[in-house]
């Protein structure tokens, strides 16, 4: 990773929970689907930013975990190899933007090069799918 684990998530997050209230002010709602195992660093990494922009942004988040066991700061996960959207997943971290209005996923943002790069992805794909 380019950069650490603390300077991404108290520098970072303040740009994509912009975009992420735009994206929940849509009458029908994003969700994010995060395919994880909480043994995985860059989900560790990546885990926090999506618990603040469930919390500050409203945007629901479902983890499902392919170890079968939370991935911290989240609690609850469903099972990843059950679930139908994320069965087929081989490799973590996976993000799914679910659009309620379409009622489909819009966007898939995977393999995280750095996490600045991450954050841009997911940070668009919630912008787009908000427009849809």
């Amino acid at each position: 990773m380019s950069m650490n684990r603390r300077r991404f998530v108290t520098v970072l997050p303040a740009a994509l929970l912009i975009s992420a209230q735009a994206a929940n002010a849509s009458p029908s709602g994003l969700g994010v689907i995060f395919v994880a195992q909480s043994t995985c660093p860059y989900c560790a990494a990546i885990a926090p930013v999506l618990k603040q922009l469930q919390d500050q942004a409203g945007i629901d988040v479902l983890v499902a975990s392919m170890d079968l066991q939370p991935v911290h700061p989240f609690t609850t996960f469903e099972n990843g190899h059950l679930h139908p959207l994320t069965a087929h997943f081989q490799s973590v971290p996976q993000v799914l933007i679910f659009n309620g209005k379409h009622q489909r996923i819009t966007h898939h943002v995977g393999s995280v090069r750095t996490m600045r790069h991450f954050v841009s992805r997911l940070s668009s794909a919630l912008r787009e799918s908000s427009v849809l």
